[in-house]
């Protein structure tokens, strides 16, 4: 178990139970719901609505990632009808998978690029 007694140590265990409790925690989806929401409407450069893979890459360019790491399977997964653009619910969705999922095999854990390039 984690150590209680001292409040200035953040253990796996303590860091790993606030994330479990918080992940449901609607204030906390609706601030990042917010955030993200402006993301995307940042990255919509041609203001339809959606992200197509070319907008969605910038995002990758402007955060750093390499071109080269860039992969359109990474726009695939998160297009989850695969209908060649990313709705916000499906952006949304993948943040959230991205941030709270437990699952390292998921797509989305590339959310933002591959994190050693």
């Amino acid at each position: 178990m984690g150590d209680t007694a001292n409040k200035n140590v953040l253990t796996a265990e303590v860091f790993s139970s606030s994330i479990f409790k918080q992940r449901n925690d609607p204030e906390l989806k609706k601030f990042i719901s917010s955030v993200v929401y402006g993301l995307f409407d940042i990255m919509d450069v041609n203001l339809d609505g959606y992200l197509q893979e070319d907008e969605h890459r910038r995002l990758f360019h402007q955060l750093g990632v390499p071109d080269t790491s860039y992969s359109e399977d990474i726009f695939n997964a998160i297009d989850l009808n695969h209908d060649g653009k990313l709705s916000f619910q499906e952006f949304i969705e993948a943040c959230y998978d991205f941030f709270f999922s437990e699952d390292e095999n998921s797509p989305n854990t590339l959310f933002f690029g591959p994190l050693v390039v």
